[in-house]
């Protein structure tokens, strides 16, 4: 018998509908992942949907009053969302359904329909009664207006995560504390208090702080027992003639990440948490001194990325177990200071670093007392670790040579180096321990003829670079290196250099003469690889 057109749709239907057939936590765990609008056109499916949405443990509420000219039309709107709004929330605390997450957001500035603050509080009340364990949401608040949380949140034993913001209005931070939050999440919102973080310290379950746009921030020391994570992104920190202190003291933290932030005045970071494990400061810009000092035990990533350093910048790490240290795309104006104590230190790495041009100011500038670099330059880079095996440097700026760079790294094994020569005339002493050395550098500037490199003051500088720099590879027993470092008139003698590897990019007959001197300065070489970029066609005849 011949089913009906409409029959064989109703089965099709029931064969592919997946969706309606599993149980009620599978689909509320699918609606957690769904925003306000896709859960509201899923409720006019069916009865069974309307219902779910209803008495879904995620709920959201986006308002949306600001769009449109039509004033009856935005009237009707917002009156059918409070009472949608109302109408969910009560029957939720007549039917005593628990929640796991609210998101209400009312980013609404017209006057006539901003009332987000009292309806909020009141839903949030609801909520609250509900035993809601996750709380996002947004409020417009006027400037220069604080805004303070209902008492009912500081006192909600089953809420876990907050999530506030305020589109950049102040936050009014009360000192009731938040005895059983893990996580507290502020976004776009002004804080004035100094005593921030001090507060932070009364929430005695907080395990993660995020902190995102935030403005105003003068002060920020956390001794917290609970707190393992700190995330700062795109924050503005308070510029105080004074300077600001960053200071956090725990047991149990164990990570740090900054980034996109501004730093106008002097900042100071002590971080003394012995279980820290990661510290990243990324694509930030710290507009004076900056001194970052940290004392812990399980310290194992340490990287700063994509920063700019208008002044001088000092890392002070004392961690017995730093593994791996990195630089890289950062931009200097003055002293790099980095001093690194661990025993188990692998690698550093310096990568793509720029370096600002010199301008009115002397080289020899006057030392910041925060800054103990010794004597010498104030515009250079000294590193001090005395356990690394590994230096990686990478760089491509034109105005490296201006800055002379010290290494106190007597156990130092492998140095990698390519891009742009610097001046090592304050080295204090060889790398007496260098085994192996990766050498590729040259000058970014290029001339069309010798005459007018020769003439060059930035070329007769990296020639003065370059041959110091050789000095210092003068106990290497691995070396492989281009051949424009050793273009100089005296050879330096290396005695313990047994294999050597050289890179020739051009013509190899015309760099002969450079190769045989460098040649006679290695008593005790025993392999000599010759590599070429291009095949010399001087040397392809043997009758030649």
């Amino acid at each position: 018998m011949a089913m009906s057109s409409h029959q064989d749709t109703h089965i099709l239907a029931c064969t592919h509908d997946r969706l309606s057939g599993q149980p009620d936590q599978v689909i509320f765990r699918i609606f957690s992942f769904l925003g306000a609008n896709e859960t509201a056109r899923l409720g006019v499916v069916s009865k069974r949907f309307n219902h779910l949405c209803i008495s879904s443990p995620y709920l959201s509420f986006i308002a949306d009053f600001d769009s449109g000219s039509d004033h009856s039309c935005l009237r009707t709107r917002y009156n059918n969302f409070c009472s949608y709004v109302n109408k969910v929330l009560r029957w939720r605390e007549k039917t005593g359904g628990r929640l796991q997450r609210l998101l209400v957001h009312w980013p609404c500035k017209q006057r006539r329909f901003d009332i987000g603050e009292t309806a909020v509080s009141s839903w949030v009340s609801i909520a609250t009664k509900c035993g809601v364990e996750e709380l996002d949401m947004l409020l417009h608040v006027e400037p220069g207006r604080g805004y303070s949380l209902p008492g009912c949140i500081y006192k909600c034993e089953s809420l876990r995560a907050l999530k506030l913001n305020l589109q950049m209005g102040k936050f009014c931070f009360q000192i009731l504390g938040f005895d059983w939050l893990k996580e507290l999440w502020l976004d776009s919102v002004t804080i004035g208090d100094k005593y921030f973080g001090q507060k932070t310290d009364l929430c005695k379950s907080l395990k993660r702080l995020i902190l995102e746009n935030v403005d105003g921030i003068n002060d920020l020391s956390i001794k917290s027992s609970s707190l393992e994570k700190l995330e700062i992104s795109d924050c503005r920190f308070a510029n105080s003639f004074f300077g600001g202190n960053f200071n956090i003291s725990s047991s149990s933290f164990k990570v740090l990440t900054i980034s996109g932030c501004q730093f106008k005045a002097s900042w100071q970071v002590n971080l003394n948490c012995p279980s820290v494990e990661n510290l990243t400061v990324q694509d930030s810009e710290f507009g004076r001194v900056f001194v970052c000092k940290i004392d812990c035990e399980s310290l194992e990533t340490l990287q700063v990325c994509g920063s700019h350093f208008s002044a001088a910048f000092q890392l002070q790490v004392d961690c017995p177990s730093v593994i791996k240290a990195m630089i890289s795309n950062c931009r200097f104006a003055e002293v790099c200071f980095l001093n690194i104590k661990s025993s188990f230190l692998d690698g550093l790495t310096l990568s793509e670093c720029k370096f600002s041009p010199l301008e009115s100011e002397s080289q020899y500038s006057r030392p910041k007392k925060e800054i103990k670099a010794g004597p010498g330059p104030y515009r250079r880079i000294i590193i001090k670790a005395e356990n690394l095996e590994t230096l990686d440097i990478t760089s491509s700026d034109a105005y490296s040579y201006e800055f002379p760079l010290s290494i106190s790294a007597p156990n130092l094994k492998d140095l990698w180096w390519t891009g742009d020569p610097v001046d090592f005339s304050y080295l204090k002493q060889g790398m007496l321990s260098l085994v192996n050395a990766r050498i590729d550098i040259k000058p970014s500037c290029q001339h069309r003829s010798e005459e007018s490199d020769r003439r060059c003051k930035h070329s007769k500088s990296l020639i003065y670079c370059a041959a110091k720099f050789l000095q210092c590879l003068s106990e290497a027993r691995f070396l492989r290196i281009n051949t424009w470092p050793i273009e100089n008139d005296s050879p330096i003698v290396f005695e313990k250099l047994q294999n050597l590897v050289l890179l020739i990019k051009g013509s190899f007959a015309d760099q002969v003469p450079i190769i045989a001197s460098f040649l006679k300065g290695l008593p005790n070489l025993r392999r000599l690889i010759i590599r070429c970029d291009q095949k010399s066609h001087e040397l392809s005849d043997p009758n030649r």
